[in-house]
This record gives structure tokens, C-alpha cells and sequence, in this order.
């Protein structure tokens, strides 16, 4: 494989009965469609999930099809693509389950998120109320004793940050016709995808998801090693439904409150916000082992870099304003709400010119270790890198 560019990827949307109205769709022909997912980077295959297609170079294939092209030509192929820590990351950790982290880009009217139990009597209780009584679709009808089981945290602000660890049980919602929450999602890439994360927009609108799971990485490899028999494939569909409303065939209680870990619960985060150059601000927004977020602040006419480099692949995505992304022998201008891939091998190379003011998101595959010296250098505390990297769990608020 030649050298690789920079690459725009086109996003991929999917509908979900919880989804944002397209209000447009609805005027014109009198039918709602709900724009539940924007999948902006994955490289996911199998049924239900999607890969984005290169845009720009109009290379007319999937980055899961280019990232199995690089696999199949061998290592240094893929290496170029991925990086060396994220190529070393996937060959040590075959088979994935799913940690994710939300920021709440916006929160309109009546907004929540689930915690989840935080004790084995409290998730074994509240197994027996959904197999016995279930939910009903109205949170309003929920009784206090579901409300505390669950650990509802609501009202919820935009710039709020959370980290959902695998075995998390969890929803969310927006209640009430005027209500919004838009959240940006960045996960694992699970199974055996060739991108270890998954770049994503969940929109709601008056609605809630299903009550749910999602496994560890020890569970997916004990499923598809034969060590451990589910009913579901997790490779493909790691989120494991404990109740849809009866929206859908496919809850499995059982399972779900199986892989549902007390200890584990929703965490709140508190990203670190350090200056880098003149008119150029980072802010470490969520880090994991398994992915890490940064936004680029940038004041017009500023040029950065990425800041810590983890020998890994990165992903931006324009929240704001017009930036031009520069690599040797290319250049890429990216505007609000476009998406690029940059390959591992160009991560040292790259520089942002900002045309305006404008904000990224900058995701990646991160070294711990890089992240908090990149930190520490510029004054942040030793505790505050810790909360951000193990952060506290969500607490209902209290009365």
C-alpha cells in the first residue's frame, strides 16, 4: 500500500424510533422519520452496523474495507494505517466488548441518564420488577423504589462527561415534545474490528432507549472462543437489551443482568483544559485505555499540532468554524460537522491552520502514560489526572 493522505469520511445515518423528527421529511411528505444515530467514524462490518465511506479522495470504499486491504498486504500495511500502539493494541486483544464516554452537546427540556444498580440485592431486585411488572414507557409513572434502583441522574447540562465502563447498565431520555439531548459518543471499536474505537451522534427526542448492557472485553473472547455459550453473537452486537418497551424482539433479562457489574456504574468526568501555543487551547475531555477525546480550541489564524502523540491513528471532527488540515503532499479543509481520518503514520506530520474560530474533537487509540505527562507538563495536578482518568461515579442529585 502507498503512503496514505488524509481522508474525509462520509457520515452514516441511522434511523431509531427514539431519533431526532426530521421536521423537513415530516412537512413535505407527512411521515416522521427519527434520526437516531450519525455514525461519523467506524469501520464496524456485520448486520446492523456500518463502516464510512472515503469521501474525499472519492476512493469509493469503507474504511473497514481499506483497513482489511492493509491486513491482508500484512503488518506494515496496517501499521501505517492504525499506528503502532493501536496495531499492537489490536493484535493482543483480538476480541473487544464496549466501553463508551458521552458529552452532552445539548440537553433541551426533560433529560436523564441511568447509573445503573449499585449493589448485587439491588440489580437482583431489579431483575424481579422488569421480569415480573416491566417498565412502562413513562418514566413518570416510574415508582421511587425503580427511580433509586436504577439511579436516574437528571436534569442533565451540556458540557457534562461521562464514562459508561462495560458492564454498565444504562439508558437515557428526553421526555416531553420540546425535549433534546444530543450526545456524542466515543467507543470501543468492538469484536473483531480493525478500528479499536467508534466515533458516533446519538439524537433523542421525547422518547427513551432500551435498558441496557454491554460486555467486557474477557466476556466477547470467552463467547467466541466456544468458553462461554450466549445466545447473542457479540462480536457483532455487543448491546445486550434488558428491556426495549416492547419496541423489539430480543430482550434477554437474563443475560443482561449476568454481564451487569454494581461496581462498575456511570462515572462523571471532569475534562482538563491546558493552553498549548498562542490561540491554541487543548481539552483533555475523556481517556480510557481503550480511547481518549481532545478538543482543539482554535482562535482564527492559529496552527497547532495534536498535541500528545500515541502512536496512533486520529480522528477530527469539526464542531465549529473552518480549519485546514495539512499533512506533506496534502491538504484538507474541514468545516462544521465534517469528519477526517488521519493515519497513524501522518500523526507527527499534521498541523491545523484555523481559517476562523473553530473547535475538533480528536479522537484516538492513547497512551496513558504520553496523555498524562502531556498534562503534568503544563501544570495540571497529579490529582486532577487522576479523577479524569478514574473519575467518581454519577450520583443522583440530592433533594
Amino acid at each position: 500500500m502507498e503512503r496514505p493522505g488524509l481522508w474525509k469520511l462520509e457520515p452514516e445515518v441511522v434511523t431509531k424510533p427514539w431519533g431526532l423528527v426530521h421536521q423537513s421529511a415530516q412537512d413535505i411528505t407527512g411521515i416522521q422519520v427519527g434520526l437516531g444515530e450519525l455514525w461519523l467514524a467506524s469501520a464496524q462490518t456485520g448486520p446492523g452496523n456500518y463502516s464510512n465511506t472515503v469521501s474525499d479522495p472519492v476512493l469509493r470504499r469503507t474504511l473497514a474495507g481499506l483497513l482489511e486491504e492493509a491486513a491482508a498486504e500484512g503488518g506494515a500495511a496496517l501499521r501505517q494505517l492504525l499506528g503502532p500502539r493501536a496495531l499492537r493494541h489490536l493484535q493482543e486483544n483480538p476480541h473487544r466488548g464496549k466501553t463508551e464516554a458521552w458529552y452532552v452537546r445539548m440537553a433541551q427540556g426533560r433529560t436523564g441518564v441511568v447509573a445503573g444498580p449499585r449493589t448485587a440485592e439491588d440489580a437482583e431486585r431489579l431483575k424481579e420488577i422488569i421480569q415480573t411488572d416491566g417498565l412502562r414507557p413513562d418514566i413518570e409513572s416510574w415508582s421511587e423504589e425503580v427511580r433509586q434502583l436504577l439511579g436516574i441522574i437528571e436534569p442533565l447540562k451540556g458540557g457534562q462527561v461521562f464514562m459508561v465502563p462495560a458492564g454498565t447498565l444504562h439508558t437515557m431520555f428526553a421526555v416531553g415534545p420540546d425535549s433534546r439531548l444530543i450526545i456524542d459518543e466515543l467507543q470501543q471499536g468492538y469484536g473483531e474490528a480493525l478500528l479499536p474505537t467508534l466515533s458516533k451522534i446519538l439524537l433523542v427526542q421525547d422518547d427513551l432507549l432500551s435498558v441496557q448492557v454491554h460486555p467486557d472485553d474477557a466476556t466477547v473472547a470467552a463467547a467466541a472462543e466456544g468458553r462461554l455459550s450466549i445466545r447473542q453473537n457479540l462480536q457483532e452486537n455487543p448491546t445486550v437489551r434488558v428491556y426495549d418497551f416492547g419496541r423489539r424482539p430480543g430482550e434477554y433479562p437474563d443475560l443482561g443482568f449476568r454481564l451487569t457489574d454494581p461496581g462498575a456504574g456511570l462515572r462523571l468526568a471532569e475534562p482538563l483544559r491546558v493552553t498549548v501555543a498562542r490561540g491554541h487551547a487543548c481539552e483533555v475531555m475523556m481517556a480510557d485505555p481503550n480511547l481518549a477525546r481532545n478538543r482543539h480550541l482554535l482562535e482564527a489564524g492559529a496552527q497547532a499540532d495534536l498535541g500528545p502523540r500515541y502512536g496512533s491513528y486520529r480522528v477530527l471532527h469539526c464542531l465549529r468554524g473552518e480549519v485546514e488540515l495539512q499533512v506533506p503532499g496534502r491538504a484538507m479543509v474541514l468545516l462544521r460537522g465534517e469528519t477526517a481520518f488521519v493515519p497513524g503514520c501522518l500523526e507527527d506530520d499534521l498541523r491545523m491552520m484555523a481559517r476562523t474560530d473553530c473547535e475538533l474533537f480528536d479522537d484516538a487509540f492513547p497512551d496513558i502514560t504520553v496523555l498524562s505527562s502531556f498534562l503534568g507538563c503544563r501544570g495540571v495536578q497529579a490529582g486532577q489526572i487522576e479523577a479524569l482518568l478514574s473519575p467518581p461515579r454519577a450520583l443522583p442529585p440530592q433533594d
